[in-house]
């Protein structure tokens, strides 16, 4: 199940640099900074588009440049995100119903 939830964010994140960033991507690998798919202007367009298209909000103590190297990372990173979404809203569902 992860990796199916790891692949589907994969895709997510390439149809982000394709249809807002209007660049392609060669694979999840690729390392994007390398590669001049990111710079500092587009980072921050990147992280607006994820923090729309994924409901998140990326701390700022997350944005180093090894978190979003490649999509593979950034994929991991908003994963990680989700799932301390996920164990909060347990956590405050358990509490309303402990009360």
């Amino acid at each position: 199940m992860a990796n199916a939830n790891h692949e589907q964010v994969r895709a997510r994140l390439s149809a982000v640099f394709s249809e807002f960033l209007h660049v392609e991507v060669p694979s999840a690998d690729t390392d994007l900074f390398e590669a001049g798919i990111l710079d500092s202007q587009r980072f921050v367009e990147l992280v607006l588009h994820l923090e729309q298209n994924f409901q998140t909000h990326i701390d700022i103590q997350d944005f180093e440049i090894e978190n979003f190297r490649c999509i593979q990372k950034i994929a991991t990173l908003i994963l990680q995100y989700n799932e301390g979404d996920r164990v909060a809203e347990l956590s405050r569902a358990h509490r309303v119903s402990s009360d």
